[in-house]
């Protein structure tokens, strides 16, 4: 919930990497590399756009992979991610070869606490203990197929390689990352996208997903969570899917489009409520490329009238890709802003919203230059 002097409102945010080099015109090789660029581009895309909290996700799955000695592949025009066609890890006995990174040295996590620290200097708070989960950093080090056949096949060695990343590589990172910027209550925050049905069963869940979150927290302190999980309507049983993660991510339920569409708010809402726990509503990637704006503040509109009226909610957009129009992303927050305002009117049927036509980013960053207004982000 969002206040600004007397209005509340529903908060919206976003997952914003390519998208915000895209529209700066930012070769991503350099976006991904150079932790000023990096910072500068993200907090002038926050505020063309009006989002709530800035943009600082970085690409997460990769730092932990590559510092470790993962192929990373950088495409011209996308994110960058792990070259799983040809894994580290090829087989159980290159487990005891690897290298333990240095978490200050390694790979690119020196531009993660780069990046930290300049956050902090330009918004008075570092971005965050961003990492990659267990579960999804096993499947970029070993390939998905191989990790699942060590999972039913070598499942000593599959704990194994749960336990090295966790104990020697996660916990030393995040402890670097909370060092880098003298905040050792810093929220870790973890991203498991491959952590998701139909890709796991719920006792993979079990075993290899929240069990490992748990041991990550029982050495770094309760502000541990991983999320981001996909998958929740091909889970066969949305509930216990959901309750998992909640285990992972206690008191904030985390539900994504297409699932949460799938699903239905409604279902969704019924559960949170039993519960007293904060939803964060995800909005389709693909629908925010493909638009049109009317249909993106539809979505926005139908999930605030169902999940926001008690004001444990808020927006996040997914993943914004590259190439769609900022148009769309104007008119997610247009209505955000509009349908959100508490309390909830009774039917949002009767609020009218426009959408104004809004300057290039470009145009934005000139005017912004002119004026020389202090800060990036207020």
């Amino acid at each position: 919930m969002k206040s600004r002097g007397s209005e509340r409102r529903v908060l919206i945010a976003a997952q914003c990497n390519d998208h915000s080099a895209h529209l700066a015109g930012v070769p991503t090789r350099e976006f991904f590399t150079d932790a000023e660029t990096f910072a500068h581009t993200q907090l002038l895309t926050t505020a063309y756009y009006g989002l709530d909290a800035p943009n600082n996700l970085w690409d997460v799955y990769n730092i932990e992979a590559e510092a470790l000695g993962q192929k990373i592949v950088y495409p011209p025009d996308g994110i960058p991610d792990a070259d799983r066609s040809d894994p580290l890890i090829k087989s159980p006995a290159d487990l005891g070869k690897l290298k333990i990174p240095d978490p200050f040295k390694s790979g690119r996590m020196p531009w993660v606490h780069r990046i930290n620290q300049l956050y902090l200097k330009k918004t008075g708070r570092p971005a965050r203990a961003y990492f990659c989960a267990p579960f999804s950093l096993a499947v970029n080090l070993r390939g998905y197929e191989n990790l699942i056949a060590d999972m039913a096949l070598r499942p000593d060695f599959a704990h194994d390689l749960f336990r090295f990343l966790c104990d020697e590589v996660l916990v030393p990172y995040i402890e670097a990352m909370r060092s880098a910027v003298d905040s050792p209550g810093l929220l870790a925050d973890g991203n498991d996208a491959w952590a998701s049905p139909p890709l796991i069963t719920p006792d993979m869940m079990d075993e290899y997903v929240v069990a490992y979150t748990e041991r990550l927290r029982s050495k770094l302190g309760d502000k541990v969570v991983t999320r981001g999980n996909w998958g929740d309507a091909k889970s066969r049983d949305p509930e216990r899917f959901m309750a998992q993660k909640l285990r992972c991510s206690p008191r904030v339920l985390s539900i994504l489009d297409p699932d949460l569409n799938d699903i239905g708010p409604e279902r969704v809402k019924a559960f949170a409520r039993d519960r007293d726990v904060y939803i964060t509503a995800g909005i389709d990637a693909t629908l925010l490329r493909k638009g049109p704006a009317e249909a993106v503040a539809a979505r926005i509109k139908e999930y605030i009238d169902v999940l926001g009226r008690d004001g444990n909610f808020a927006i996040y957009l997914n993943q914004i890709p590259a190439e769609p129009p900022a148009e769309h992303i104007h008119a997610a927050v247009a209505a955000c802003h509009a349908y959100g305002r508490y309390p909830i009117a009774e039917t949002l049927d009767d609020i009218e919203i426009e959408f104004p036509e809004r300057e290039s980013f470009s145009d934005f960053v000139r005017r912004r230059a002119e004026n020389s207004s202090p800060g990036l982000v207020t």
